[in-house]
């Protein structure tokens, strides 16, 4: 039995979907300019911002596509067609880039996630190849009655959820294991495990939407795809809006401990733009040479408060 709901059904789930989204891209601004001002934009924000262009031509597209048809909607079609995927990998590989800067002290940890971002690439025009080709090469979807809308084939979709179902499990797992090995305070611990492991939400919007595909569920299709793009830009930004407010409400100070509360709200003491902060360092080496970068710290701290 086909699963179908109704068009109004349809465009109430994206109205809900595209509030999200735009949630997402207001998050995203603000994250971009808090980075800026903080002289700690690096290559994850970069990424972020990727997601936002493409976020912003996903929500057009969205609209136009259900409020024209014609020549109109086949255009829309491709452009969401490519957006959607584009928005999703763009926000894995910034959540893969801001691992980088945690273990950016550990040259094996950086060198395999390096390469995880290039499989990762791999994956995203993998995937954009074979749209381009499925859509391009029989243009015959183009005269169909109604909205015009192609499948993708059994291969296509095989590929796109072993694509996501191997990224998301690296996001999810990794990151994991890392936080959990450096010395963080235990309310930061939670904090970011909460973050990283929302990931999981998206697999299982992916894999559901996978499933639409398979069965064909075109009515059902829609807004799941939607919701993934939504929930993907929120994930995005969640980490360094979450940081943000766990500063500002004073929840950093209520551990006991005397290392830093994050590597995203606190001001660099360099003059670059693109940063790093080495944690492992941080940890390494005897007491006296920990207090010693500590002291140092705070004294840098200090000279660029007055300022």
């Amino acid at each position: 039995m086909a699963l179908v709901i109704s068009w109004s059904t349809i465009v109430t789930l994206r109205t809900v979907s595209s509030t999200l989204l735009i949630l997402g891209l207001v998050l995203t601004i603000f994250r971009l300019t808090y980075r800026i001002r903080l002289r700690r934009f690096w290559v994850e924000d970069a990424w972020a911002g990727v997601a936002f262009l493409c976020g912003i031509a996903e929500l057009v597209s969205t609209w136009t596509y259900v409020g024209i048809g014609g020549e109109g909607g086949i255009i829309s079609f491709w452009i969401y067609s490519f957006t959607f995927p584009s928005v999703v990998w763009a926000v894995r590989q910034s959540i893969l880039f801001s691992i980088v800067r945690i273990v950016y002290a550990t040259q094996h940890l950086r060198r395999l996630i390096f390469c995880l971002a290039g499989l990762f690439l791999g994956l995203w025009a993998g995937l954009v190849a074979q749209k381009a080709w499925n859509y391009g090469h029989d243009t015959s979807w183009y005269r169909t009655t109604g909205k015009v809308h192609v499948f993708m084939t059994r291969p296509m979709i095989a590929f796109e959820l072993m694509g996501d179902c191997l990224s998301d499990t690296i996001l999810t797992v990794l990151p994991l294991r890392l936080l959990w090995s450096l010395r963080l305070p235990k309310r930061q611990k939670r904090m970011i495990f909460a973050i990283f492991s929302s990931s999981l939400i998206i697999a299982v919007v992916s894999i559901f939407r996978g499933a639409c595909q398979i069965a064909k569920y075109r009515t059902v299709l829609a807004p799941a795809t939607d919701f993934e793009t939504s929930l993907s830009l929120l994930v995005c930004n969640l980490l360094v809006t979450v940081t943000f407010l766990y500063r500002i409400f004073g929840f950093a100070g209520a551990d006991a401990s005397g290392s830093s509360d994050d590597d995203y709200t606190t001001r660099t003491t360099t003059g670059g733009v693109f940063t790093t902060v080495e944690l492992d360092a941080a940890e390494s080496g005897s007491d006296e040479q920990r207090q010693s970068r500590i002291q140092s710290t705070s004294q840098g701290e200090k000279t660029v408060n007055s300022v």
